[in-house]
């Protein structure tokens, strides 16, 4: 018998089916992959399984019995739990407050026992490898942090079905092994995990079972031991997926972006050519975001020097750095990407207001013919341009930020994790892009946590480790393993790849 099982799952918004007649099911002591491009439905179906949307039609059973969740606290107290791609903290409150927020233990006074509460969380922690201090506001971690944060109070409610929505966006290769040693360890003791990812790797190595949906139907239910990667892909698209030669590469031009990055004893020199993509790899607490924020005014910090084609750059806001002509693409869209009540053309144009201005005036015409011409250009599929921008898919999203960020003009592009969170269509498209803009005469930096993403894209590729370039390797003369073992200090590989400036 099924532990999670639903039978005609369907939801639609506004007579607009988003999900038809979904049948799944997930059996005790399992991994059960769930995975889609983008806009699939995947999303509504967790939604509607973890409580926090109403089906159309259709039945959920937990353990064979019917149930019909009004909240995702009906479907915590029934022993499902989810862990959302999009972070929902309380980033003011403590790690321990957070774990246990809305069901703090009491006092017989009935007041919040802190005490208890900090002990129970010291232990889940620590029960689970989690490396994070129960005082330690929220507000102060990393992203890849906060992320288990979420992941630890999802496991506090001991759930029999524990969803994992794209889990190891933010973590680093050490952090996802841990998580996954934890699902290891969950599986063992008969809790059915829902996981859901982007990075099929990650599919292929934990999942026992895969299911596929697309345009809000289930396609295919499959033994993950009897599919490849081609097959996944083909599968989630519904046609083979061709991969097509990149656009021809032509050398590189006069160093466009010259920066020399001080941290405690270590100075790191980057350099980004005019028409060449660099990467910068490491894992999370390297220090790439950093330097890529100070790079774009978005940081203060004392310990980088610049030039743009030779010239001192005033870094010391991300306007004064936009008008030096570098741009910077935020690895967080939904917080510092977005204008999230706007709608798709008003993100686009927000930040070349004087090109669709004139006398301080919005000109509405010429609005709407740049932010359209850059987003068909993009490929940007929307309902209307006046539609939501939170209501388009995550690869749709992305690629209104970069819209916005390519109205800028930019001479120098700074991109922080351009493809996280969207599917392997909309990662193809963005990879295609960057190739694209590189081809132009920009000067593109990329900071990816996906080596294989940067082996794909970057002409040059930076290790970070302990905040200083430790390795540099130029295309075709490095693999995943070499970069992972540069990225974990192995001396025998730090010894044979020299940093600093390229030839």
């Amino acid at each position: 018998m099924a532990l999670l099982e639903t039978e005609g799952l369907s939801k639609s918004f506004a007579g607009v089916p988003v999900l038809s007649g979904v049948d799944f099911a997930a059996e005790a002591g399992e991994v059960h992959a769930l995975v889609g491009a983008n806009g699939a439905g995947k999303s509504t179906f967790l939604n509607i399984v973890s409580g926090s949307l109403a089906p159309s039609a259709g039945v959920i059973r937990l353990a064979g019995a019917a149930v019909r969740f009004a909240t995702p606290q009906q479907a915590h107290r029934a022993g499902v739990s989810i862990v959302h791609q999009e972070f929902s903290l309380a980033p003011l409150l403590d790690v321990a407050t957070n774990v246990f927020l809305g069901r703090e233990p009491r006092t017989r006074l009935g007041l919040v026992d802190r005490a208890r509460m900090r002990h129970d969380a010291a232990a889940l922690l620590d029960t689970h490898g989690f490396r994070l201090d129960p005082d330690a506001p929220v507000a102060g971690l990393s992203v890849a942090e906060q992320q288990l944060v979420e992941i630890a109070r999802a496991l506090s409610f001991e759930a029999q079905v524990l969803i994992l929505d794209e889990p190891t966006a933010a973590l680093s290769p050490p952090e996802q092994q841990r998580l996954f040693a934890v699902i290891e360890r969950l599986k063992a003791v008969g809790v059915a995990i829902l996981y859901v990812s982007h990075r099929l790797d990650e599919v292929f190595r934990i999942a026992d079972r895969v299911t596929v949906l697309r345009n809000g139907i289930r396609v295919a239910t499959r033994r993950v031991a009897d599919l490849d990667h081609a097959g996944l892909v083909s599968l989630m698209l519904g046609e083979a997926a061709a991969a097509a030669a990149p656009p021809p590469r032509a050398p590189p031009g006069s160093v466009r972006l010259a920066a020399t990055y001080r941290a405690g004893e270590a100075t790191s020199s980057i350099v980004v050519r005019a028409g060449e993509i660099v990467g910068l790899a490491g894992f999370v607490g390297a220090g790439r975001t950093h330097l890529a924020r100070a790079l774009a005014g978005r940081a203060r910090s004392n310990e980088i020097e610049m030039t743009i084609d030779g010239k001192a750059v005033d870094r010391r806001s991300a306007g004064a750095a936009l008008r030096h002509g570098v741009v910077y693409v935020t690895e967080d869209r939904k917080r510092d990407g977005l204008f999230v009540p706007l709608g798709v053309l008003a993100n686009t144009t927000a930040g070349a207001l004087d090109r669709v201005s004139r006398f301080g005036l919005l000109q509405a015409g010429r609005e709407q013919k740049l932010g359209g011409d850059m987003l068909a250009r993009l490929r940007l599929a929307a309902p209307s341009l006046a539609a939501p921008v939170n209501h388009l898919s995550g690869g749709n999203q992305q690629k209104a930020v970069f819209a916005r960020a390519l109205l800028a003009e930019p001479r120098v592009l700074i991109c922080d994790e351009p493809t996280r969170g969207v599917d392997v269509g909309a990662k193809a498209q963005i990879h295609d892009l960057l190739v694209e803009l590189a081809g132009r005469g920009l000067a593109v930096l990329v900071v990816s946590s996906e080596f294989a993403e940067l082996l794909a894209v970057a002409d040059r590729i930076l290790v970070m480790r302990d905040r200083a370039v430790v390795a540099a390797f130029a295309r075709g003369t490095v693999d995943e393993p070499t970069l992972f073992r540069a990225a974990s200090g192995d001396p025998a590989v730090l010894a044979a790849a020299r940093p600093g400036l390229p030839p």
